[in-house]
């Protein structure tokens, strides 16, 4: 089963950082990373994803409209089980 990451960042640049630094991880599915370019757009992807396996939340602190300490206890009511 792989592991599945949801990184949060307004920032397009990270997106390519992560696929480039666990490319081999991703490619032998060891990791699926999902990207969201808002806190509201990770919280919709948070309630929707219905995979049990999303164990990590990877999130920008400082963002336009919610930062990511305002999402935080957002998530964790959408999905408690998620650390």
């Amino acid at each position: 089963m792989s592991t599945y990451i949801l990184v949060v960042d307004d920032e397009p640049d990270v997106e390519h950082l992560f696929r480039q630094q666990f490319r081999h991880d991703i490619h032998s599915e060891r990791f699926v990373i999902e990207f969201a370019n808002s806190a509201p757009e990770a919280l919709e992807r948070a309630k929707t994803i219905a995979d049990p396996s999303l164990i990590l939340m990877l999130s920008d602190i400082n963002m336009p409209g919610m930062s990511g300490l305002e999402m935080l206890p957002k998530v964790t009511a959408a999905r408690p089980n998620v650390p």
